[in-house]
Parts: structure tokens; C-alpha cells; sequence
């Protein structure tokens, strides 16, 4: 580590401190208010992305990654496909068309920013990625207050591999994995503070349906892709996609049935 690289570390550092404060006193929050279910998705959503950090700095088969990613992608494309573009547009056409477009846009410039080899700017495209996500989340479920784990789930299935290429970006910058931490706060801070304002705070359904749609459509797509840049997309990761979708269709017919 350079000497001028120091200060900025330690601000990072800090600012990763200040939002573990800020993440804590939501959960606190939401927990108070009776809001277990984007509790505990939050508590999911840090702990995936930080298990995948984890799993960076253990000797294990690059391939398992590659099985994870194309499992979170089917899980993500059925939870887009099956749960929320129904409800974008069967309503709301006009704004969830609108939201879905959006969704889309902001998928593709998060994934274009993300792309470049500096870990850097992966840590900022992510930190935005979640917080964004964070609060497409807070406000589905805020407008949907039904909707049970198996949405939440699924649309931060992705979470593990994220911090995985992640961890394994900022390991080239001694001391930097520590920012790995803003990534997996993000989701929470942003669903959380979204949830807890104040109820007369008008929500547009179809355009938070929509971007929700668009925003988790092309993140699936982007981390299948992922996966079959680790080696060759072979039968294994078409099982796993496949698997991952199915789970999704599954819990979305036994929900609509009321088994």
C-alpha cells in the first residue's frame, strides 16, 4: 500500500463504520415496527454478500461460483418474470412500462460502470447497485406487504456472487476487502429507510413494479453471462439456471393457490 493511498483508506474505512451505525439503528427501527420481513431479508442480503467475500479468500473450484451465479440468475429472471412484471403492467401499464425501461437503463449503466478492471470502480457501481436495489425492495414490499420470502429471496439471490467478485477485485489493494462492507449494507439501508417513512408518502405502484422488474431482469442476465466467462457454459450451469427459475415458478403457484 502507497503512502498517499492511506488517507483515503482510512476514510473508506470510516465511512464503512458510519454505515454499519446507520444500517444498525434501521434494523433496530424496523424491528420496532413490526417490519420482520425486510429485517430479516435485509440480515440475508449483508450476510450472502459478505459469505461470498469470504469464500474469495478460500482455495476452492472456480466452477462452484459459476454454479451459484447461474442459479441466482434463474432465480432472478422468474422472480422478474412471474412476479413482478405482471404486476408492473397488468394494472399500471403505462407507468410500469415506463418503470420497466428505467429499470432497464440503470441496470445497463450500473453493469457498463462495474466493468472496468479498477476494483474501485466496481465498489461504487455496487454500493449504488444496492442501494438502489435497497430501495426497489423496501417499496415492493411497502406496497405489497403480503408478498412473502420467496420475492426477497430470490431478487438478493445474486448477493454471494457479488461479493465474491468483488472481494476478489479489492484483493489486489492490500487492506481494501474491508469495503466489501457498503455493498452489503446497501440493500439494507435503502429498503429500510424507504419502509419506515412517513405512510403519507404516495408510492407510484406501476413505476416501482416496473424498475423493480427491469432493474433484476438484466442483473440476471448480466451474472448468467458471468458465470459462463469462468469456463465453459456447460450442462451443469443450464441445470443450475434452470433449477434456479424453477424454485421461483414453484413458490410463485403454491402462493397463488394458498397451499
Amino acid at each position: 500500500m502507497t503512502p498517499s493511498s492511506e488517507p483515503g483508506l482510512r476514510a473508506m474505512s470510516a465511512l464503512c463504520l458510519c454505515a454499519a451505525a446507520g444500517w444498525l439503528a434501521l434494523v433496530v427501527a424496523g424491528s420496532r415496527d413490526g417490519l420482520w420481513v425486510l429485517v430479516t431479508l435485509t440480515l440475508f442480503s449483508a450476510v450472502a454478500f459478505l459469505a461470498g467475500a469470504v469464500i474469495s479468500a478460500i482455495p476452492h473450484d472456480p466452477r462452484l461460483i459459476s454454479r451459484i451465479d447461474a442459479a441466482a440468475a434463474g432465480a432472478m429472471l422468474a422472480s422478474a418474470l412471474v412476479l413482478l412484471i405482471p404486476h408492473a403492467l397488468s394494472d399500471h401499464a403505462a407507468t410500469g412500462s415506463a418503470g420497466l425501461a428505467i429499470g432497464l437503463a440503470v441496470g445497463m449503466a450500473l453493469h457498463v460502470t462495474s466493468g472496468g478492471r479498477d476494483g474501485r470502480a466496481m465498489l461504487g457501481a455496487l454500493t449504488l447497485h444496492s442501494v438502489c436495489g435497497g430501495i426497489v425492495l423496501g417499496a415492493l414490499y411497502t406496497l405489497m406487504p403480503a408478498h412473502g420470502w420467496g420475492v426477497g429471496l430470490a431478487i438478493l439471490a445474486h448477493k454471494a456472487p457479488a461479493g465474491y467478485v468483488l472481494a476478489r477485485r479489492l484483493a489486489a489493494r492490500p487492506g481494501h476487502r474491508i469495503l466489501v462492507v457498503l455493498p452489503a449494507l446497501g440493500t439494507g439501508l435503502g429498503a429500510l429507510c424507504v419502509a419506515i417513512m412517513p405512510v403519507g408518502v404516495a408510492l407510484p405502484a406501476g413505476l416501482i413494479f416496473g424498475a423493480a422488474a427491469g432493474l433484476f431482469l438484466f442483473v440476471a442476465l448480466a451474472f448468467f453471462v458471468s458465470s459462463a466467462k469462468i469456463g465453459a457454459l456447460d450442462a451443469g450451469d443450464w441445470r443450475a439456471f434452470v433449477m434456479g427459475g424453477m424454485s421461483i415458478a414453484f413458490a410463485a403457484w403454491v402462493a397463488s393457490h394458498g397451499i
